[in-house]
């Protein structure tokens, strides 16, 4: 069986491990930034929608109330 991926980075120079680890944890952080703003933008999407259901109902009401 061959070599993971951890085992050849073991095998290279430590600076290029260090870069390695440093990218990695980069792109980690990326794409939780990543995830967060995409959970943000679903909350606002479901607030908008219960504000525009709200805005409906009220609509049904005053159009009620003035006929």
């Amino acid at each position: 069986m061959g070599k993971s991926l951890r085992e050849k980075i073991k095998e290279l120079p430590i600076e290029r491990q260090n870069k390695i680890e440093k990218r990695a944890q980069e792109l980690i952080a990326l794409e939780l930034t990543r995830q967060k703003l995409r959970l943000e933008k679903l909350k606002l999407r479901k607030v908008r929608i219960i504000n525009q259901k709200k805005v409906i109902i009220l609509r049904k009401v005053n159009d009620n109330v003035l006929f």
